[in-house]
């Protein structure tokens, strides 16, 4: 039983009349203590689907279908010594049930760190008010922990962070605090959306290392969102790639970097720069993504696909698992009626 279980999620956004679907029946699990990327252009529905799973949507948008499932393993519940799983339905709990989850269970950290701090209070006080709210510490353990926490996340002076004010940091700092901010609970699960978009290459290591490091720490599995596949190859295990609100392509990223299936995902890896590239053209998607006013009962990516046929426009392929690599390539699955591994 995985950690998080989201199956067939459909979420809209509401335009005047309209009902236009941005995250179009997508399902996928993540394994307890699991590094699972999440890829594709801006756009394409990865931060609608995470916002799906925390139930923090703006009002414009809403769940349409499907079921996002919680599976709380808890080894110190039963007496016997076996462990004790409790299934939550994310989707049928009340915003207060769902506070309650948010921060001790399920964390994220939002792609604009700036804009998600309160400019009015200082640092300390924003991590520590995470574990008062859930019960966890009194202010002054709070005030020790959140300490320990700027410690571990390698500032050198925690009690000068812990008295600043958000201005006072620079947008690495404050990405580094946002960590802290989702990682003082110990959640089972920390979403990280784009978080290393805005930062330069040396603080997006850093960011990289200490998120592995809560990974390690606290058995805290991690759903990483990103646009840019090098930094998804070097950091996750496993990813999915998204387009026009579909999943297209999943499984490890040894695999899929080297045997990848979908044109969509090819075309994205071959516009990696790199050393092996030195002198090539890097590949071109021809075309652009659909906005979510251009629905279509085919696969989204037929416009823009050199292997296009007329089944493409007409219905979207079902998924096929493909096997050629052996057990490392187990849960390689593709959605394409004409696949072609790109060793082929």
């Amino acid at each position: 039983m995985a950690l998080l279980e989201v199956r067939n999620l459909s979420t809209v956004i509401r335009r005047k009349q309209e009902y236009l679907t941005a995250v179009d029946g997508i399902s996928f699990d993540i394994e307890a203590g699991e590094i699972i990327g999440l890829a594709g252009e801006s756009g394409c529905g990865k931060t609608l689907s995470a916002l799906s799973i925390t139930g923090l949507l703006p009002p414009v948008a809403e769940i349409a279908g499907g079921e996002i499932t919680l599976n709380i393993t808890d080894n110190t519940v039963s007496h016997n010594r076996e462990s004790s799983t409790i299934s939550l339905n994310l989707r049928s709990l009340d915003e207060e049930s769902l506070c309650r989850i948010r921060g001790k269970e399920i964390s994220m950290i939002f792609q604009e760190p700036r804009q998600s701090l309160n400019p009015l209070l200082r640092i300390g006080a924003q991590i520590s008010e995470t574990l008062e709210l859930h019960g966890a510490a009194d202010k002054k353990t709070a005030r020790a922990a959140a300490l320990d926490m700027l410690e571990k996340l390698k500032f050198t002076e925690p009690e000068k962070i812990f008295n600043a004010y958000p201005h006072q940091l620079s947008g690495g700092m404050c990405q580094r605090v946002m960590i802290a901010i989702a990682a003082i609970c110990r959640p089972r699960l920390l979403i990280a959306d784009e978080p290393s978009s805005a930062l330069d290459t040396a603080i997006q290591e850093q960011l990289l290392t200490l998120l592995g490091q809560i990974n390690r720490d606290f058995g805290t599995a991690i759903l990483f969102i990103s646009h840019d596949l090098s930094v998804v190859r070097r950091f996750c295990r496993r990813f999915l790639v998204m387009y026009a609100g579909k999943i297209v392509e999943e499984g490890p990223a040894q695999t899929l970097f080297s045997a990848s299936a979908h044109p969509y995902t090819q075309g994205l890896i071959g516009a990696i720069p790199g050393r092996q590239q030195r002198g090539k053209a890097l590949a071109n998607i021809p075309g652009k993504a659909p906005s979510i006013e251009e629905h279509s009962p085919g696969c989204p990516f037929a416009p823009r696909c050199p292997r296009t046929q007329e089944q493409c426009r007409r219905s979207f392929p079902p998924q096929t698992e493909l096997a050629a690599g052996g057990a490392a390539s187990a849960g390689h699955i593709v959605r394409c009626f004409v696949p072609e591994t790109s060793h082929d």
